[in-house]
């Protein structure tokens, strides 16, 4: 017995175990895989777009009894690096029962010990702030809880051999005849593998306040198990080798180790058909943030409206969740046993001795069936997961700087039927950006030592990191250990970068290193119509994307010279004038507005009659007045309309001298032409910087509605003038304005004439 004691003393408090969680980096906002063991609900609004884990390790291994000094490091001894002379015949280090030292206090034993190892993991968060993860996980916990220290007494002589009055059983003596009760005491292991699926998403976001929640879903195989739960056991030491139980009241399970030393299990065996056991297991949890600067993280992209995922929004958060709900049913008999022993008899244990005899878990049940002889066994258990209850409280003390506080209390009791956690309380102060971390911190709980120092550091993908540095520093003595480290593979949120500041992504941006407007995708647009200035033929004036930014008063889609009628809706095939009777010749030029006509016709049913256009004058001989005849022909008679009743009236205008057309003139001979020391008034059709543009009207005058014009380039302010005629006076400049007064000419100089006078 004493062995089998000594055996589970110094399993609790050797250091090769790993830890269930790290308690101050899972409660980090970078903490990946960790945070969502802490609280699922950490998955939503993630720091991360995605972040796997390929491989982590932790180890954590606390009691409040026992002491281990040894003359050797133990890190040595822990990789296998001590010299020969601390090494017995079997190679493993040399380890006295004077190495141990006991912390006897008459309080209640607790030892814990929890591993965890974590394998392809990873989580993806997406742009409604939800997200997913998946994990596997190979997990062990053993714990002690409740302990009666005097029943440790009875069997744990005293440490220190070396004292001059030391005597075998010396200790057992001090408790003969002595009785003592043990009652809601609990003692078990249990090693699983794990698979879980976590979903978390937004459940509440208004203003100052945001809430998320989230959940994972577990699917465990069991590896081993065992435990004794006593709810009652109540004995007394007869003699130093001899224990009377007056009451007992216990339950007893375990997988055997003959399931584990079979030659011819391999690994699938374990999680396959011949598993042992099988069990399901939940997390469940929220997490509250207080965001009173919630404005400050908007920002607009792209002509919409986004939330700002690179940084931590809030002032304070406090999160709770309920972890390792469930259990895993153990049921592959032979290799699966439940002992309950429940009596009021009086049994003698009188060979502690026999317990040395055991070879293997088989003898338990009938060791337990010749001390307790109403033991009844069945062939399956079942073993409760280390149900527990985890807080969190994070503040922004200013900005990447934090204080921060965790609390994890178990909800399993001391005589559970399987394995439970230990409540810790954790507080600590932090530094933390996107890229680098660092905490310090001291946790608080049933130890040896109860307040325990601690740190770690994250650079980049690595993490390290201890909730009892003494335990890492000091390397010949123990009571504990805890440490921590792994590596995670992340994709940060990011905002879309915009490098000319403009709200346009350089994603979407067409003018990305110059400032411009969302509305014209990036680009400058100096009017404000949505074009960009370099697509824009009229950069100054608003317009619409569809006229190329110059604006349509009569929205019909024709701008400039190409709306003959700019103030009236029109159709295209129409140059923007309207067609009142449909014949497909404009108001603007047709003779016969309410009467259909072809456009040979100029929209009236019958042709025109034939006018004789005068010839242009061939010499303009200096200093001659023109001849104006008593009734002048028009350049272009209008169209003879026949009329019920009456006849159409036949115009007369003055004949006005007209140069030759100038279609093969140079500018220096059209200057030529032009009379300043007799004429007054030059009757001006356009006005262009552009040569061929005043070719182009001359053109359509000269052969489209037979209006004879010329070019005068004036050299003083480099334009060209569309010139008709020219006078000597005002009232003959007039006279000629009546001529131009058509619909003809109006559509195609824009519906504007005008005179310039030349001063003599």
């Amino acid at each position: 017995m004493k062995k089998l004691l000594g055996w589970i003393v110094l399993l609790l408090a050797s250091n090769n175990l790993w830890a269930q969680y790290p308690r101050t980096f899972a409660n980090t906002n970078y903490g990946g895989m960790q945070s969502i063991s802490f609280n699922p609900a950490n998955i939503a609004d993630s720091r991360y777009r995605f972040v796997a884990n390929p491989l982590s390790f932790y180890l954590d291994v606390n009691n409040n009894f026992v002491n281990v000094r040894t003359p050797y490091s133990q890190w040595a001894a822990l990789f296998n690096n001590l010299p020969d002379y601390y090494l017995d015949e079997n190679g493993l280090p040399i380890y006295e029962r004077a190495y141990t030292e006991q912390r006897l206090n008459g309080h209640r034993k607790q030892a814990y010990a929890t591993s965890e190892v974590m394998g392809p993991s990873f989580m993806l968060g997406f742009k409604d702030k939800s997200g997913i993860g998946f994990s596997t996980k190979t997990r062990l916990f053993v714990s002690m809880n409740n302990l009666n220290e005097d029943l440790l007494k009875i069997f744990l002589e005293d440490s220190d051999t070396t004292y001059s009055g030391y005597t075998a059983n010396a200790h057992q003596l001090k408790y003969k005849n002595k009785h003592n009760v043990q009652d809601h005491f609990g003692m078990g292991a249990l090693a699983y593998q794990e698979f879980a699926v976590s979903y978390g998403k937004i459940f509440y976001e208004k203003e100052e306040h945001f809430i998320k929640a989230g959940a994972s879903l577990k699917y465990n195989i069991g590896l081993g198990a065992a435990y004794l739960s006593a709810s009652n056991l109540s004995y007394e030491l007869i003699n130093v080798d001899s224990l009377r139980f007056d009451a007992a009241d216990m339950t007893a399970a375990y997988t055997s180790d003959r399931y584990f030393t079979d030659q011819d299990r391999r690994l699938y065996h374990y999680l396959g058909k011949e598993k042992l056991g099988k069990g399901m297991g939940i997390d469940i949890g929220f997490v509250y943030e207080y965001r009173p600067g919630y404005k400050d993280f908007k920002y607009r992209m792209d002509r919409k409206n986004f939330e700002d995922r690179t940084t931590n929004k809030y002032k304070f958060k406090i999160g709770g969740s309920i972890n390792d709900f469930g259990r895993i049913k153990f049921n592959n008999s032979p290799y699966t046993q439940q002992l309950s022993i429940s009596t009021d008899t009086l049994y003698t244990w009188d060979n502690f001795e026999s317990v040395k005899k055991f070879n293997g878990t088989q003898d338990i049940d009938s060791f337990a069936g010749e001390l307790f002889r109403t033991t009844q066994i069945d062939s399956s258990f079942k073993a409760n997961l280390p149900t527990s209850l985890n807080l969190s409280l994070d503040y922004l003390i200013k900005p990447n700087w934090y204080a921060s506080a965790s609390y994890v209390q178990s909800l399993r009791g001391n005589r559970v039927r399987g394995v439970r956690k230990q409540n810790v309380f954790s507080t600590g102060i932090r530094y933390e950006t996107r890229r680098f971390e660092a905490a310090a911190n001291v946790v608080v709980g049933h130890f040896y030592n109860p307040v325990l120092v601690g740190a770690h550091v994250r650079v980049g993908p690595f993490y390290v990191g201890s909730d009892n540095l003494g335990g890492i520093f000091s390397p010949t003595t123990t009571n504990g250990f805890n440490i921590y480290t792994g590596f995670q593979l992340a994709i940060l949120q990011n905002k879309p970068p915009d490098t000319d500041g403009d709200g346009v992504s350089d994603d979407e941006d067409q003018c990305p290193d110059e400032f411009g407007s969302d509305k014209a995708k990036g680009c400058p647009d100096e009017d404000g119509d949505r074009v960009p200035d370099d697509e824009d033929n009229c950069p100054f004036t608003p317009g619409t994307k569809k006229t190329h930014g110059c604006p349509d008063p009569d929205e019909d889609g024709l701008v400039g010279a190409d709306d003959h009628c700019p103030d009236v809706f029109g159709e295209k095939e129409t140059h923007g004038c309207p067609d009142t009777d449909g014949d497909g010749v404009g108001d603007d030029v047709d003779a016969c507005l309410t009467v259909a006509g072809p456009v040979e016709y100029h929209g009236c049913p019958e042709p025109p009659e034939e006018k004789e256009i005068e010839k242009p004058i061939e010499k303009v001989e200096p200093k001659e007045t023109p001849e104006i005849q008593e009734k002048p022909k028009p350049t272009i008679d209008p169209p003879k309309v026949e009329v019920p009743k009456s006849e159409t009236p036949k115009v007369e205008t003055p004949k006005v001298e007209k140069p030759a057309p100038t279609e093969n003139i140079t500018v220096h001979e059209v200057v030529d032409l032009m009379n300043f020391e007799e004429y007054d008034y030059y009757l001006i059709l356009g006005a262009y910087k552009n040569k061929d543009l005043a070719d182009n009207l001359v053109k359509k005058l000269n052969k489209e509605v037979g209006v004879l014009t010329y070019i005068y380039y004036d050299e003083q302010n480099g334009m060209n003038y569309v010139t008709f005629g020219r006078a000597t006076d005002k009232t003959s400049a007039q006279n000629q304005l009546k001529i131009l007064d058509r619909p003809d000419v109006n559509s195609r100089i824009n519906g504007h004439v005008w005179w310039k006078k030349v001063p003599k």
